[in-house]
């Protein structure tokens, strides 16, 4: 099995603890949006090097399950778990193919649903999350940000580590291109425009309910050591908003 993110594994790691909008906007608001995890089960999906993974047990979950397409990417995941046990454990698999493999209080997805190339694809996806959950359970998903803000196709961006370059205008399906980039580290990944009313289509008929969407927020340490000022153009075209569902 292979995915494109097993060439980029070293450097999506690095980036995703040093590039200041992960530290201080997208964990600070997928955690929020995530909710207490003490005493849950958690099935994390898209679930990477394992960042939210290790971050989810440590919180207090009582079991966490992290899956991913990549080898490379839950290789570095076990790797860290060796080094430092929390007690995760991680499945190697395409999620819109994961089928039912149990039931969790909570289904964690961040930056999953974005890299569905067409409907069906994000249909499967919804679909493997409804699945695993308990009646009742929830679901926290971090998706790029075009549902909300469409591209601007600029640099304003740049001074936090990231370009989003799209086609103009963008329309559903389109490929979306983020470059990620430190003074040492960068790679680009592509993910795929979905509305609002295709995402809530495809949560909907999978069983959810009590869609919300939750923009950006950015923690009081971020804007402590940048000011308001400095977030001003992120918060004009942010690259993830988060959704809850039930």
């Amino acid at each position: 099995m292979n995915s494109g993110y097993d060439d980029i594994s070293l450097e999506y790691g690095i980036l995703s603890r040093e590039l200041t909008v992960k530290k201080y906007a997208e964990e600070f608001t997928f955690l929020k949006v995530l909710g207490d995890v003490k005493g849950r089960t958690v099935l994390d999906l898209a679930c990477g090097e394992g960042r939210f993974t290790r971050k989810i047990r440590k919180r207090g979950a009582r079991h966490v399950v992290g899956v991913d397409i990549s080898e490379n990417m839950i290789g570095l995941a076990r790797t860290a778990e060796r080094k430092n046990p929390v007690g995760a454990e991680y499945v190697v698999c395409d999620v819109a193919s994961l089928g039912k493999i149990g039931a969790f209080d909570i289904v964690s997805a961040a930056f999953l649903f974005n890299y569905a190339s067409s409907q069906e694809t994000l249909l499967a996806m919804c679909r493997a999350a409804y699945d695993n959950l308990k009646s009742g359970g929830k679901l926290a998903a971090c998706i790029n940000a075009t549902p909300l803000y469409p591209p601007g196709n600029s640099d304003i961006t740049r001074k936090y580590g990231y370009i989003i370059k799209s086609p103009m205008p963008l329309h559903e399906g389109n490929p979306v291109e983020y470059s990620f980039f430190s003074k040492k580290y960068s790679f680009r990944i592509v993910n795929y425009h979905w509305s609002k009313e295709t995402y809530e289509w495809a949560l909907r008929k999978s069983g959810f309910a009590e869609i919300t969407w939750q923009t950006p927020i950015i923690s009081l340490k971020g804007i402590q050591k940048y000011g308001v000022g400095f977030w001003q153009d992120f918060l004009k075209e942010p690259n993830f908003v988060c959704i809850r569902c039930t």
